[in-house]
């Protein structure tokens, strides 16, 4: 009976050690200087491209509270006045710069009745860069107006 529970306690020590041995085996080994050297690269652009994101986020965010909320900005209420296939055509009468065809066509313009088309949004002209605001302008160099041309 001694010889059975010597052999048994060699056997559960043997076994201890067994286990002890795979689990520090599987214990998982960090990264090597190469891979660290990697990872720590990325996550410097990772870092480099959030702050970029964010500077644009807050950029965005200021224009929005800024230009299209002030007491300067809003909708602009437009339709589409004309109809050059109706008999007779009627709508905004045009004659090419270049010669041609006089003749009548549709055009979006600022519709002051009750129920507009559709709204477009204004910005605020405070927030308007010199560079946008020529792009702005007609051909002839003068400002398009923001006011109803067409009411019923």
């Amino acid at each position: 009976m001694k010889r059975f529970l010597m052999l048994l306690a060699v056997a559960a020590v043997a076994g201890a050690m067994y286990a002890a041995e795979a689990i520090g085996s599987q214990q998982a080994k960090g990264p090597s200087a190469r891979q660290f050297a990697a990872l720590k690269k990325e996550v410097t652009q990772l870092k480099t491209q959030l702050g970029a994101v964010k500077k644009t986020a807050n950029g965005a965010a200021g224009f929005i509270a800024v230009c299209l909320t002030s007491s300067k900005a809003g909708v602009a209420p437009v339709n589409d006045f004309g109809d050059a296939s109706a008999t007779p055509t009627f709508g905004y009468h045009y004659l090419p710069s270049a010669g041609g065809t006089e003749g009548f066509t549709t055009a979006l313009d600022i519709d002051g009745s009750p129920t507009p088309g559709a709204f477009f949004q204004a910005v605020d002209p405070g927030c308007v860069g010199p560079a946008a605001a020529s792009r702005a302008q007609t051909h002839s160099g003068s400002r398009l107006p923001l006011r109803a041309e067409h009411t019923p």
